[in-house]
């Protein structure tokens, strides 16, 4: 390359590089800025203080602490956080330089991101606390490092997952969820650290000191775990990146799900085949094929038993006396109810790979002998049953209300919709001028996440009846909401087949 090409390359990045600064800036202006002032000016509201204040809020810290070393860990195993794209991961891989040099800079970016990404949720309510109660600000700033800490503690647990593979990577994850929920790992020491920011100044630095030295010493491993990662898992990782942006990038968001989505692994002797009645039979097959992938069904599981429980601390009759305050005054029941909605109706996407064979099988060529809308229904048995047993398990347990297993079970049918998507339609690629700009973006977005706009609804729907006294109300919502996405998930698969 002559000098005269690479000025243009590297004035042509310059601009990209300031384009991105320049479009990072505005849209946190525009967009995030007003959601950052709506939520500190809630957190400012007394039941919102005591709430932040209270032991049950230093527990739950604990518990969300604890679990980002195994969740990290997990993680790593799909998307670690040294990777580069494919090209480079070739070349850079394939010569004689260490990995510790040439993946240090992936691996720095992904550990800058994940720290600031902690500060600053640590320091919202921090700030509030600053402004509301009179708290110290060295003690935010104290928790801020400590969340940082915990952040690259994460990090480094994604680095382990992207190591190591099969059932090495469970025990990990089993060893530092132990660990980390242990009155000596880091769950007790974050927990400590916030305590410093309410008042208890000594447990707040002890911690602090504790997180960032065991933040010190997982970093001091970083060069030997670089130079251990494997070439192949590596450029697979890089290729499921690369496939997952171009899906972005025009538009289909499933399809970049589904690169990520869990590879059979286990129980591949296991027989999916079995005789008996069809019903049996398809509920068979179904369980098999979510046996073959034990990390998305654990997940799930999991995904479905917090959903519940959320649920069940917004709508059930008894819970904590600071959460109950603060739902009152803000609103927070709604908002609990929603981020439970949506975290089932992803936790189910575990379990809807029948429902996309289905939608498969109805755009191809007729090659079995079951109408595709009995697919679906033969389909839904699995899910079905699923969320029944665990669902109405946490409910038995809780004993709470049935909103949670109301909400599940419609969330299956919203599964069943979201299946049938389809490609993105040509016609929502249409400008759609107006005063306040082109509109067709919103329509696209609300194309792309309408299962998750849907799961909102109905969780709300379900929910704020049932505790507004008309349990009837919810019952009948669910029949209508069941039999809606039936009809529209049946002209969503007439017109993918054209």
């Amino acid at each position: 390359m002559t000098v005269a090409g690479l000025v243009v390359t590297m004035t042509a990045r310059r601009r990209e590089g300031a384009y991105r600064v320049y479009l990072a800036v505005t849209v946190g202006l525009i967009a995030v800025a007003p959601i950052v002032r709506m939520l500190f000016h809630a957190l400012l509201q007394p039941a919102s203080i005591g709430w932040l204040t209270s032991a049950d809020f230093l527990e739950q810290l604990r518990l969300l602490a604890a679990a980002v070393g195994p969740v990290g860990m997990l993680v790593g195993t799909v998307r670690g956080p040294a990777l580069l794209a494919p090209f480079a991961t070739v070349t850079l891989g394939s010569n004689h330089l260490p990995r510790m040099l040439t993946l240090r800079r992936p691996f720095v970016k992904s550990l800058i991101v994940a720290a600031a990404v902690s500060a600053a949720v640590v320091c919202l309510p921090g700030a509030a606390l600053v402004v509301g109660l009179g708290a110290r600000p060295l003690a935010v700033v104290a928790c801020a490092v400590a969340a940082v800490a915990v952040a690259s503690l994460g990090v480094v647990s994604a680095l382990f997952g992207q190591l190591l593979v099969g059932p090495r990577v469970w025990a990990g994850a089993l060893l530092l969820a132990v660990w980390g929920a242990s009155p000596f790992g880091a769950g007790h020491w974050f927990a400590a650290a916030w305590a410093g920011l309410v008042g208890d100044a000594s447990a707040g630095i002890t911690g602090t000191v504790l997180l960032v030295a065991s933040a010190v010493v997982a970093l001091a491993g970083v060069p030997c775990l670089l130079n251990r990662l494997r070439g192949d898992a590596l450029l697979l990782q890089a290729g499921r990146r690369e496939s997952a942006s171009v899906a972005i990038a025009t538009g289909e968001l499933a399809g970049a799900a589904a690169t990520y989505r869990e590879r059979p692994t286990t129980g591949r002797r296991l027989s999916a085949v079995v005789g008996g009645p069809r019903v049996l039979r398809m509920l068979v097959r179904d369980a098999v094929g979510a046996m073959r992938t034990p990390q998305r069904t654990v997940l799930g599981i999991l995904g479905l038993v917090v959903g519940a429980v959320l649920l069940g601390l917004a709508t059930g009759p008894s819970g904590t006396p600071e959460l109950a305050g603060a739902a009152t005054s803000t609103g927070a029941i709604g908002g609990i109810a929603a981020v439970a909605s949506v975290l089932m109706y992803l936790a189910l996407g575990s379990f809807a790979d029948g429902f996309r064979h289905a939608a498969d099988a109805a755009v191809g060529a007729a090659v079995f002998g079951t109408p595709v809308g009995e697919q679906f229904l033969l389909h839904a048995v699995f899910p079905v049953a699923l969320v029944v047993l665990v669902v109405g398990a946490v409910v038995a347990v809780s004993g709470g209300g049935p909103v949670p297993l109301l909400v599940a079970l419609a969330l299956v049918a919203v599964r069943a919709f979201d299946a049938a998507r389809g490609h993105l339609p040509p016609l929502l690629l249409t400008p759609m001028p107006s005063e306040v700009g082109d509109l067709s973006v919103i329509a696209r977005l609300a194309w792309q996440f309408d299962g998750v706009l849907l799961s909102v609804a109905l969780g709300l729907g379900l929910a704020l009846p049932w505790l507004a006294g008309a349990p009837a109300l919810s019952v009948a919502t669910l029949t209508v909401a069941t039999l809606l996405l039936a009809l529209a998930t049946s002209a969503r698969l007439r017109q993918g087949r054209g």
